[in-house]
């Protein structure tokens, strides 16, 4: 496998399963994905690429495609990482080394990133301390850079553009930058603009100065007279970065600004907001009041000299009564009046230190003032605390320092107790409650680190009893409470991997059981329950093998049993029995072929007493009448057979094969019928002619393996049509009267392909096929369990439109009724079925427009509408269809109307006909093997 280096782009030649390597270009120790997917390496090579060009955002789409595809790819998620914080591997001079480059600073640690944990989570051994020891650079980084950050002043505006175009001229963009700067800047803005602001900075000090700009600044102008120029790495870089601040902070506003170009050209990123042409008179001043409006600066003034404001009696006097009403104000919770009062105060008075604390009560919602010291969290960097300890004096003064020394003095005793208990700790609910206590004060000290010490500490005590369990575990019981408690701490160490060798051991253990139960059983009954066990742990080992041998087993049993049954059978209910057997496992050795048999001996057997029974009947005065005529009549046989027999020499055979039908139980003419038509099968065959050769086969009945020939038939025809099968297709299968005409026999069904899953199609019929009530009694309370459309569906239908070899594909499944959303009726309980009609919410998951429900109605289903004396709009192809959820009560039913519509969800009364499309499941694994 060929993958790029991170670092330097070389090429890495990498031995498959190796998870590290280090580059022979750079020598840069690196992680590797482990992936063997052509496709997959790709995209990391894409992504990878695109990353190198500090096209972050690119990048970053790419390694979470990989993440669609596999949740569990460690390099996928670091390389996310190295998008989010924008880093690029330079070379050191003085070193050789490659090294982290922070381009897009956060205040959020790498260390705490959901990407980060979960990249260490499904990293190796190998890979995981060469994932942590990079994070622990980048994250000292970003402290240097956010400590340099800190020092720099707020801005208000930050002027995003494109300096130099590909031949290292100076753009149109920055002429035009240049210009908003100044008109900015007399306007008494504090604006960010690269050439000038970084103008005497190196190029290693650029991101701590632009992170600040970014983090502090109001308003970002995006300024561009290209579309492309807006795409420019470090352009696209800052404003990007800028759009994900403004997701977080409501306050901060982005003007696109664009001249020369269409505005449905600016990135679609722009589309939520409100672009400015620059090209249009005026511009500059729409963009003064706008930026006004967001940062609330009035236009500069001259600079005036302030004299030092001296408090006099009279104001103090004044200002007394007021500062009353305002602290009664607070008693009372009526903070707003209490603020006004408290501004009132200082308009007169703009020193008065319990205003400041009053305003401070207003901040808090604090309504009595030594309630300042049972403040939860400090308040000392409240601007009103320092203005009021600015300007207070004496014993005020050392009241509200008091008020937060009480605090401190709480959290301090806080914090002993609580280390105290982490300390002396033993069980998870001691490292639970010291966190609690640690986290109710975590802006103190450490204490939101010991906190997630105890944290750890919990998850080390569940791990170990987890890991306790497990090597002590002997039953599934056992391991399934050992993985439990593995996954209370999935992301701590390795748990998520032991909680899915737990699961294995289960399996294990249930292999075990079934391969016993299977090498014992001798009953149906016992290798039901020995494949019951392997279907269980679904692709086990070779589970789903060993489950079809179990099935296999019992198909052979059966089999034995019915052809025991066949041989000594002399009733006709005993050839029933052993037919019924044989049509239960259909597609098992000859079964059909079998179970014909048997209902051929029924036939003859029968056949055979009602001949007695006609022949003791006229047996009294008849007898000789009956020797002259039966005389006669064998003379007439003889005769036909004889000509038969002649035609077959002349090569009349279809005049012959008529003579033979004619006296079919004369002598052998059922044999030379049945000869001729396997004969004319046989080379039918040979000819690739199948389809023709299936009735042949049918005519010429259980002569030799006609029978089972016509059945492979038969199962080749039904596995062609299911092979490629898929949803929104359509598949023949079964056959029903449609075309009205009787003579023609039935014609081929039909199915929408709605669904396909564990080798199982889900179906529809494309057209109604029938015309019936939803239960035969009207105005009866009646849900899909009771109804009599259900009993007709799973009886006279499947019986008359499949045959027993179509039947052996159509599983019985369970069947729930949905209640109707709009009206309180009853859905009625689960059934279980082969055939069934749609639920409201399976119509809704199926079908997404109006024109996808219309149906078309068959010739037989709208003759049988005709002659319905309560029938709606006859002379429409599309017609109403019943669903199995209730109506608007419960003796209506739901149905789709004329024009696919069905949202009233109103329905009709289940006395009332209307035309059905049947649903079922097909097995396609049901099919006998080729």
């Amino acid at each position: 496998m060929i993958f790029d280096c991170k670092f330097c782009g070389g090429e890495l030649d990498v031995t498959e399963g190796l998870s590290v390597i280090q580059c022979k270009y750079c020598r840069t120790s690196q992680t590797l994905s482990k992936t063997t997917d052509v496709g997959t390496q790709n995209i990391f090579k894409r992504a990878n690429a695109l990353r190198q060009r500090k096209e972050f955002d690119k990048a970053e789409a790419q390694y979470e495609k990989i993440l669609e595809a596999d949740d569990t790819e460690a390099e996928a998620y670091w390389g996310v990482i190295l998008c989010k914080f924008g880093i690029e591997y330079v070379e050191d001079t003085s070193s050789g080394k490659r090294i982290p480059t922070c381009h897009r600073t956060s205040y959020d640690s790498i260390v705490a990133d959901d990407y980060y944990k979960s990249a260490l989570e499904y990293a190796d051994d190998e890979q995981r301390p060469i994932y942590e020891a990079e994070a622990k650079a980048i994250d000292e980084i970003q402290k240097g850079i956010l400590a340099i950050s800190s020092q720099e002043k707020p801005y208000d505006v930050f002027i995003c553009y494109k300096e130099q175009d590909s031949s290292g001229q100076r753009t149109k963009d920055s002429v035009i930058a240049n210009d908003i700067y100044y008109q900015l800047k007399d306007e008494g803005f504090k604006v960010f603009y690269a050439a000038i602001t970084l103008e005497d900075k190196l190029g290693s000090a650029y991101e701590p100065i632009i992170f600040a700009a970014l983090n502090s600044s109001k308003v970002m102008l995006a300024i561009g007279t290209k579309p492309e120029y807006f795409n420019a790495v470090w352009v696209k870089n800052e404003w990007s970065r800028f759009l994900k601040m403004m997701s977080k902070d409501r306050n901060k506003m982005l003007i696109p600004c664009y001249m020369g170009m269409d505005a449905y050209d600016l990135p679609e990123e722009f589309a939520h907001l409100q672009a400015q042409d620059m090209g249009k008179i005026g511009f500059i001043n729409d963009i003064v009041r706008g930026i006004k409006k967001v940062i609330k600066k009035e236009s500069p003034k001259q600079a005036t000299v302030v004299k030092e404001t001296v408090v006099t009696s009279s104001q103090t006097a004044k200002a007394e009564p007021l500062l009353k009403r305002a602290f009664m104000f607070l008693e009372d919770g009526d903070f707003e009046s209490a603020d006004e009062y408290c501004e009132k105060v200082l308009d007169i008075e703009p020193e008065n230190a319990k205003a400041y604390i009053g305003k401070l009560m207003v901040e808090l919602k604090i309504r009595r003032q030594d309630s300042l010291a049972e403040c939860a969290k400090p308040f000392d960097d409240k601007g009103n605390y320092q203005k009021a300890l600015r300007f207070a004096k004496g014993e005020f003064k050392d009241t509200i320092t008091g008020y937060i020394d009480q605090i401190y003095d709480r959290f301090e005793r806080t914090y002993k107790e609580a280390s105290g208990v982490m300390n002396n700790a033993k069980t998870e609910a001691e490292y639970s409650s010291a966190a609690k206590v640690f986290l109710s004060i975590k802006e103190y000290k450490d204490s939101e680190a010991l906190a997630g010490k105890c944290n750890e500490s919990i998850k080390e005590l569940i791990y170990k009893k987890a890991d306790h369990t497990m090597n002590s575990a002997k039953t599934e019981s056992e391991y399934m409470e050992a993985a439990e408690i593995f996954k209370k701490v999935k992301a701590y160490k390795d748990s998520a991997v032991r909680a899915r060798a737990c699961h294995i051991a289960i399996m294990d253990i249930t292999y075990k059981k079934a391969v016993s139960a299977m090498g014992k059983a001798k009953t149906e009954k016992e290798y039901e329950a020995a494949a019951k066990l392997f279907e269980s742990i679904g692709k086990h080992k070779n589970a789903a093998s060993q489950a079809n041998k179990c099935r296999i087993a019992i198909n052979d049993i059966i089999y034995n049993k019915a052809l025991t049954l066949k041989k000594k059978a002399k009733k006709t209910d005993e050839y029933n029995e052993a037919a019924r057997l044989f049509d239960s496992i259909s597609g098992h050795r000859d079964a059909v072929v079998q179970a014909n048999k048997c209902r051929s001996k029924k036939a003859k057997k029968e056949k055979r007493q009602a001949c007695r029974k006609k022949f003791f009947k006229f047996l009294g005065g008849a007898f000789i009448i009956a020797i002259i005529l039966g005389a006669i009549a064998v003379y007439n046989l003889n005769k036909k057979y004889e000509n038969a027999v002649e035609l077959m020499k002349l090569g009349n055979e279809t005049e012959a094969m008529a003579v033979f039908k004619d006296i079919r139980l004369y002598r052998d003419s059922q044999k030379k019928i049945s000869e001729y038509y396997y004969e004319k099968a046989m080379k039918m065959v040979e000819n690739g002619e199948e389809d023709q050769a299936y009735s042949y086969f049918i005519e010429a009945g259980n002569y030799k393996d006609a029978e089972q020939k016509a059945g492979e038939i038969r199962i080749a025809k039904i596995r062609s049509r299911l092979e490629n099968i898929e949803v929104g297709g359509y598949i023949k299968f079964g056959a029903y009267e449609q075309d009205n005409d009787k003579t023609n026999g039935k014609e081929d069904i039909e199915w929408q392909v709605l669904e396909v899953k564990d080798g199982k199609a889900l179906v529809i019929s494309r057209y109604a096929l029938d015309f019936k009530k939803y239960n035969k009694k009207w105005f009866k309370d009646t849900t899909w369990e009771e109804c009599s459309i259900r009993k007709w569906l799973n009886s006279d239908f499947v019986d008359a439109a499949f045959s027993d070899t179509e039947q052996a594909l159509i599983p019985t499944v369970k069947v729930s009724t949905d209640e109707n959303p709009n009206y309180s009726t009853e859905s009625g309980k689960e059934t279980e079925d082969k055939v069934f009609l749609l639920s409201v919410s399976e119509i809704q998951k199926y079908f997404s427009s109006n024109s996808e429900r219309a149906c078309e109605i068959t010739k037989y289903a709208l003759e049988k509408k005709s002659s319905y004396f309560f029938s709606y709009i006859t002379s429409k192809d599309y017609q109403y269809w019943w669903l199995r959820s209730p109506g608007k009560a419960n003796d209506y039913a739901s149905y789709v109307k004329v024009n696919g519509d069905f949202s009233d969800l109103k329905g009709d009364s289940v006395g009332v006909k209307h035309f059905i499309r049947p649903v079922m499941w097909i097995d396609i694994n049901a099919l006998p093997e080729e």
